[in-house]
């Protein structure tokens, strides 16, 4: 039998060899993930941590470094490395290498591979973007990269958003912010379950939190935001200051004095625009009066741009400039308007928000700048008006969806206040149909349509009013959706106030709407409005539901029979009320005419989510309504 011998170093070599080839393999192998983060995951972040170095009021460092494994093709959007800059924070580095499935190095971002682009559609922005296109990888794989900025000047710090989208897992992800000892900040958690989170630690001025092995949440219908259900953590100074503008976040108070010195003393207009205003008010009676004059006057002559220039992202052009340009963003268009109330010795305060249908909320107890939109206050001995100075059609006193009912901050020479915007509910928000139709012997139908359209409904309606009239039917017909229709005529109006309604006036043929069989014809009486969507079954909702549109809906619908025609089956009348809305359903038959009547109130509100699955019993009940069908008999 051989015998072999083995040099006892080159055995200490190899076994070296073999355990730092294993790590390297396996450091970011898919195969260690647990099985728990990979259910409902499109990807899983391995690792995370966030840096925020703060020196003083004006200067800190950010950096991010994040290894996230791509499992499929859906979560390959959290592949992209990007890095945001501008005028007020600076682009220090970007890093990146690429992983396979077994944890190999594929790939190496090069000083080549970084794009460079602008990241706003706008007149003037110094917002920018770094970027880096991703190799030809196919998942699973993992991308690690590196992100380092620098702040000059501070407002504000990006606030800490471990999970940032839905089918996102976590297995470590870390926040450290350390401050000099002389510097204020503050925090504030949001979401956070103490039995998965580490104890923030105050040790030389410096907090962390820590977050481990967080499933993935998966997306709930009528969850609008999530970020109302993962946890967060906010950052803001306590004082700050930017371009030689100091300030303070203790209270909204002290945050609105801030505004309000941005603002101070740019209200000068020439003097060829004072007398256009006084010219233009000086037979008109009362103050809201003029200013709808003004308000019309502003819309006409100026236009939406978007500009974003350092300390100009908060402080708005001089009016001025915004009078002799004609264009301004939020900011200066809202500030300009103002200025020209003031001429006509009219109040208003300059109010920032938090705009988007689906915007987070304001955090009330944490003062901050968490805002990215403004509009302008006009208040009354009876009411408050509020103006929406971005758009040049929208009518005077109306905000729609995009910045109603919500809290704002009007800002006044003693600082900011809180207040809330109008609130559309379900008795404003209205669509009132009346249908008249002629019902032939072979299921063809001639329908006049007239729907009113009010409050936010009116936006339903309203971008169709300057279209040509070959895109308005073909939108028309989209919207109504009915094999064989055909568009005989249309025609709209509308009165644009504080509570906007629209007129549509439709008349439409469609063929075979009916069908007929057996000596029978078959009708189904709701011709326009069904609900045909039904939210899908959840085993174990977790989010609270929101409602967030209220509305009422009625629609009448009279059908002209044919003498030949006796009913044999009509549906019963239907009432159900619910937490969430009430539903009527009425069909009968009189003199030769079907009588069809539907009646839909949808409330707004937050829900438990254990009452889900009586919401999808309200949906079912109302869509299995409007599928239900009339039969009749044709006579000898």
């Amino acid at each position: 039998m051989m015998k072999i011998k083995f040099n006892r170093k080159y055995i200490v070599f190899i076994l070296l060899l073999l355990t730092v080839s294993g790590f390297t393999q396996n450091k970011y192998s898919v195969s260690l993930i647990p099985d728990s983060l990979k259910i409902h995951a499109d990807a899983v972040i391995r690792f995370s941590q966030t840096d925020l170095n703060i020196r003083n009021n004006e200067d800190a460092t950010y950096k991010i470094k994040k290894i996230v494994t791509i499992l499929n093709k859906s979560g390959e959007n959290h592949a992209y490395i990007t890095a945001f800059y501008d005028k007020l924070i600076k682009f220090v580095s970007l890093k990146g290498k690429y992983y396979d499935k077994d944890g190999f190095l594929v790939d190496v971002v090069k000083k080549k591979d970084i794009k460079d682009i602008s990241n706003y559609e706008g007149l003037y922005s110094d917002n920018r973007l770094k970027y880096v296109e991703k190799p030809a990888l196919n998942p699973p794989y993992t991308v690690e990269y590196e992100i380092e900025l620098q702040f000059d000047g501070i407002l504000s710090f990006p606030d800490w958003y471990p999970v940032n989208a839905y089918y996102l897992a976590v297995e470590k992800a870390i926040l450290n912010v350390s401050s000099s000892s002389d510097y204020q900040y503050k925090t504030k958690e949001i979401n956070f379950d103490k039995k998965k989170v580490s104890e923030v630690n105050v040790r030389n001025s410096k907090n962390t939190w820590t977050i481990e092995n967080m499933k993935p949440v998966i997306h709930e219908p009528y969850n609008y935001s999530l970020l109302n259900i993962v946890p967060s953590v906010l950052i803001a100074p306590v004082n700050f200051k930017l371009e030689g503008y100091e300030g303070k976040t203790d209270t909204w108070q002290d945050f609105g004095e801030w505004i309000y010195k941005l603002n101070k003393g740019r209200d000068q207009l020439p003097e060829e625009t004072v007398s256009e205003i006084k010219n233009l008010i000086k037979d008109l009676k009362d103050d809201k009066e003029k200013a709808k004059a003004i308000y019309k006057y502003m819309q006409n002559k100026t236009r939406y741009v978007s500009i974003q220039l350092g300390i100009g992202g908060w402080q708005p052009f001089e009016a001025s400039v915004t009078d002799a340009n004609g264009y301004g963003d939020c900011k200066a268009l809202a500030y300009y308007t103002k200025s020209l109330l003031n001429i006509a010795g009219i109040k208003s305060y300059y109010t920032i928000i938090n705009a988007g249908r689906n915007a987070s909320p304001l955090v009330k107890d944490f003062p901050s700048p968490q805002f990215n939109h403004v509009i302008l206050c006009v208040p009354s001995e009876k009411d408050t008006v509020w103006l929406e100075c971005t758009n040049q059609k929208i009518p005077f006193g109306y905000l729609g969806d995009y910045t109603d009912d919500r809290n704002a901050l009007i800002i006044t020479q003693n600082g900011g206040k809180l207040v809330h915007t109008t609130t559309y509910s379900e008795e404003i928000n209205t669509q009132i149909r009346t249908v008249k139709i002629k019902l032939s012997v072979n299921g063809d139908i001639e329908a006049k349509i007239h729907t009113e359209y009010k409050g936010l409904q009116y936006d339903n309606v309203s971008f169709l009013f300057d279209l040509p009239d070959v895109k308005k039917e073909k939108i028309i017909k989209k919207r109504i959706s009915l094999p064989g229709i055909s568009i005989e005529n249309f025609e709209y109006n509308y009165l644009k106030d504080e509570i906007p309604s629209a007129n549509e006036n439709l008349r439409i043929n469609v063929k075979n709407y009916a069908s007929v069989s057996s000596g029978r014809l078959f009708l189904k009486p709701n011709l326009l409005n069904q609900k045909k969507q039904i939210p899908k079954r959840l085993k174990n909702r977790k989010s609270n539901i929101n409602l967030r549109f209220p509305y009422t809906d009625i629609d009448t619908l009279i059908y002209e029979l044919p003498n030949n025609l006796i009913p044999e089956y009509i549906p019963d009348t239907l009432e159900y009320e619910s937490e969430f809305g009430n539903f009527t359903a009425e069909t009968k038959v009189e003199n030769h005419k079907l009588f069809y009547i539907r009646k839909l109130i949808m409330y707004k509100g937050t829900f438990p989510a254990a009452d889900y699955n009586d919401l999808r019993k309200f949906f079912k009940l109302i869509a299995s309504s409007d599928k239900q069908s009339c039969v009749f008999k044709f006579t000898e």
